[in-house]
């Protein structure tokens, strides 16, 4: 395994880290995390809402035990907790939830504006809750923040001196965040990557022209996270394994990356380039498949759309969508789901990807 420092933490993380959000069970959860730590993994990343709220039990149950050998990181959304009070309050449900004494880290969802970094920052705020908590002994090191909004309001969450880590969604394909992993290194502040995968859609494409991932037997997914392990100002990355082989699979990733560099990310980012200039479906922004926008006001499902568009674009190929829909939908139908839909706006206000579902809805009503 290899450890690096998270920013000025003196703490030392894997490079592959636990993302949470994707458990299928409990058992699976518990197989997962015990297989990683055998081989060194060392950092969990998990929330209040994950997996139906069942995240945080789940993987605290896993490390029971093994505390010790584990850094746990949970977080709570600026929307549901924006002042010093609730935060504490989540903090300590959490901490029941997941039956530890206590988190070595905590992280701010939702710093989306610089407005609500400021209220957040604010005498009373998100932050100070999450200190009291620190100075009470249920954070160890301290705090970061996850994030989704511009480059200013990043820069002036790292500037605020505030936060020692910054969870940031960057992968091959979405590369629009590097400087700002930059700048959060030079100033101190350690990075996590979350959807270091694009949601999984770069270690499963079957798209001839993104071979050059592949090494071998190994599929696209070992040159996607070696452009990642590459980079020196990323401190860790957040996988969501979807079952145990993956985990020994993904971890092959770490061969010999001492020897990766900067011209080595070069190279990968000018062949993705070129795959996209050749026709190759890949957009920047698409479904990860988080979920916060499941629970629409009037019933709709937006996740299941979103993904299958998104899978339409990738695989779908010769297949016409409505076809490809109804497949999706098998036993439901697609027509009756997406009549439900009013256009209230409520799925791309909880949107982090900032994606127009109202415009996908459209698409997928016109199709069918």
């Amino acid at each position: 395994m290899i450890y690096n420092e998270l920013g000025k933490s003196g703490v030392k993380l894997s490079a592959l880290g636990f993302g949470s959000m994707r458990w299928q069970s409990e058992e699976e959860c518990r197989q997962i995390i015990q297989r990683g730590m055998d081989l060194g993994m060392n950092y969990i990343d998990t929330s209040t809402g994950y997996v139906g709220g069942r995240s945080e039990q789940w993987s605290g149950r896993a490390v029971k035990g093994r505390r010790e050998q584990i850094y746990f990181s949970s977080k709570s959304n600026y929307g549901s907790a924006p002042g010093a009070s609730a935060v504490r309050r989540n903090i300590e449900e959490s901490l029941r939830k997941t039956g530890l004494d206590d988190f070595d880290f905590y992280q701010i969802w939702g710093l989306s504006s610089e407005g609500v970094l400021q209220s957040a920052l604010a005498r009373g705020g998100m932050v100070e809750g999450v200190r009291r908590a620190q100075a009470e002994g249920l954070i160890k090191y301290g705090l970061g923040f996850t994030f989704h909004g511009d480059a200013r309001t990043f820069m002036a969450a790292v500037d605020s001196g505030e936060f020692l880590c910054a969870t940031v969604s960057y992968n091959l394909g979405k590369r629009r965040q590097e400087e700002l992993l930059d700048y959060a290194a030079a100033h101190g502040v350690g990075t996590i990557i979350m959807n270091p995968l694009g949601g999984g859609t770069l270690a499963r494409t079957r798209d001839p022209s993104m071979d050059f991932l592949r090494e071998g037997d190994r599929g696209p997914w070992y040159g996607a996270l070696r452009f990642l392990l590459a980079n020196r100002s990323i401190t860790t990355a957040l996988l969501g394994f979807s079952c145990l082989e993956e985990v020994d699979q993904d971890l092959q990733s770490l061969e010999g990356t001492e020897a990766l560099d900067d011209a080595y990310r070069r190279d990968l980012a000018a062949k993705m380039a070129a795959a996209r200039a050749a026709g190759m479906f890949m957009p920047e922004d698409f479904c990860t498949g988080c979920g916060y926008c499941r629970e629409c006001p009037n019933g709709v499902n937006p996740t299941k759309l979103m993904q299958a568009m998104r899978d339409y674009g990738i695989y779908g190929a010769g297949d016409s969508l409505a076809g490809w829909l109804r497949l999706k939908y098998l036993g439901q139908s697609p027509e009756d789901e997406l009549a439900k839909c009013i256009e209230c706006g409520w799925c791309e206000e909880q949107c982090p990807q900032h994606l127009h579902i109202i415009e996908e809805i459209r698409r997928a009503r016109e199709a069918l």
